[in-house]
């Protein structure tokens, strides 16, 4: 095979990575918004996280179709971002076997989507069957009590692990260590580092719930950032496969 040959299909390979990965990250970073307005729409989300288990409860089974159908979404959401996430850090470093900071950035990726994952389940798994059992005919007040008290552990335990966590630490630690491979390696524009830091800055302050503290910003603000971030490296990915294409 000749070195044009190669070069032809090393171009189209590269030409291929950058349209898939330029529609992944748009998908990324639209997708958000539906699982946001099935739940807000349905269960007042997501105020509804700090709603008391006294009316989470009966909320969510009055809701129960609607609360399925949001987060299944949120959880194909959340798988995505591995993916996201993957293709991003492929992109950003030079071609070869990936370094130590690339693999950190998909550890974080991984470490993110699984528990992000964990914390959506609570409210598909076990806040579903506590709702239907506050519900039940002849329940006792200190039963009906007990139920709301597991549902609040249950809540606090899963949103920990999700929220602050999954959509918070480890996302923050994917953002900025994929931004300093971006800035290192120079495979992609400057502006992208630049603004893939501020992002997970951003991401990673709701993240402060762990250690005692308020976070400044609401965990929709924070992911509203990351999101933009998604969509502009999705147009630039796809601005560049196109371009090839050209």
């Amino acid at each position: 095979m000749s070195q044009l040959d190669l070069s032809i299909g090393a171009s189209a390979r590269s030409r291929t990575l950058f349209l898939v990965a330029g529609l992944v990250l748009l998908v990324q970073g639209f997708s958000i918004f539906a699982p946001m307005a099935v739940l807000g729409g349905a269960i007042q989300w997501p105020d509804s996280l700090d709603f008391p288990a006294s009316q989470m409860l009966p909320l969510l089974r009055e809701q129960l179709d609607a609360v399925r159908l949001g987060y299944g979404l949120y959880l194909g959401y959340s798988v995505l971002f591995l993916i996201s996430g993957v293709i991003t850090v492929r992109i950003a470093a030079r071609s070869g076997p990936l370094g130590t900071l690339a693999l950190i950035a998909i550890g974080a990726a991984a470490a993110s989507a699984l528990a992000r994952c964990i914390g959506i389940l609570r409210w598909l798994t076990g806040s579903v069957s506590l709702a239907e059992a506050h519900a039940a005919p002849g329940l006792s007040a200190e039963g009906r009590a007990a139920i709301e008290t597991m549902q609040a552990v249950i809540n606090a335990w899963g949103g920990a692990i999700g929220e602050a966590l999954g959509v918070a630490a480890f996302a923050a630690i994917w953002a900025i260590a994929t931004s300093l491979l971006i800035l290192r390696d120079r495979q992609l524009p400057l502006w992208a580092g630049v603004t893939g830091l501020l992002a997970g800055v951003l991401v990673a302050l709701p993240g402060l719930e762990l250690f005692g503290i308020t976070p400044p910003v609401s965990i929709v603000l924070s992911t509203t950032g990351i999101q933009l971030w998604f969509m502009a490296l999705g147009l630039l990915f796809l601005w560049r496969g196109l371009r090839r294409t050209a």
